[in-house]
């Protein structure tokens, strides 16, 4: 048995490495919104500066040092209004590329991400389709395994993957959609229903995100409170009103 795991451990490192040296991701743009991210993005941009050349920051005036922390990195940082789906919104208008990779300024990109990602968008099948993770905490615990399977769950069989998931997705089939919406809430679950659930794929790889929403709010009460907005939002309740609840 060790010998099959060592020679399967060997296997995979050695596709890996030849995988890597024939990616290219020129053609994709990381769009990053940001808001008071001064404990997270700098592991962010760490995971990801390493990999891509075309990367744009869209902040939302913050008042910590998520502007002075970015700076060292080279990418393009916009101001912008408050509130994810403007800021997706903006950063979008901003991309040149043939692809867009939507991503949280608390999540960290590993070299498996890289190359699902360079096998998605070297396929032209996907062209009219979109992309996410399978999710992992950076805290390992009960609490937090048991989540990530769920979600995990939700998302391969509803297809209904969340933002902190990522979101890789070419510039004219976005444009085709509609993109995002200019909305404080959700914008996130209503362009996965705009892609459409044939159109989703949820890749193999991990994405590694912050755990701290939970830890402060709870491993329970926070995804209840998620799982409830999601509820009132599917029922057509008013996004105004979801968003209160969301941040009480």
């Amino acid at each position: 048995m060790w010998f099959f795991n060592m020679v399967k451990y060997a296997y995979k490192s050695f596709y890996n490495k030849l995988a890597m040296k024939k990616i290219n991701l020129n053609q994709v743009t990381v769009v990053i919104p940001t808001y008071n991210s001064e404990k997270t993005i700098e592991n962010t941009l760490n995971s990801i500066c390493k990999y891509f050349n075309k990367i744009i920051m869209v902040d939302a005036n913050s008042c910590d040092l998520t502007i002075q922390i970015s700076k060292k990195y080279n990418i393009k940082i916009i101001k912008s209004l408050k509130g994810r789906g403007p800021q997706l919104i903006l950063g979008a208008e901003h991309t040149a590329t043939d692809w867009i990779f939507f991503l949280h300024s608390d999540t960290i990109i590993k070299k498996s991400n890289i190359i699902d990602i360079n096998q998605f968008i070297t396929n032209t099948l996907n062209n009219n389709k979109a992309a996410s993770f399978k999710i992992k905490f950076n805290t390992n615990n009960i609490w937090s395994n048991l989540l990530s399977k769920l979600v995990n769950i939700r998302s391969k069989y509803l297809k209904l993957p969340y933002g902190d998931q990522g979101l890789l997705i070419s510039r004219s089939f976005y444009k085709n959609i509609g993109g995002y919406k200019n909305i404080p809430i959700m914008e996130d679950v209503e362009i996965i229903r705009n892609i459409g659930f044939r159109n989703i794929k949820i890749l193999n790889s991990y994405i590694i995100t912050d755990a701290a929403r939970f830890e402060n709010q709870g491993w329970i009460y926070r995804p209840m409170i998620n799982l409830f907005c999601l509820t009132l939002y599917f029922l057509g309740f008013n996004i105004n009103y979801i968003n209160k609840i969301y941040k009480k």
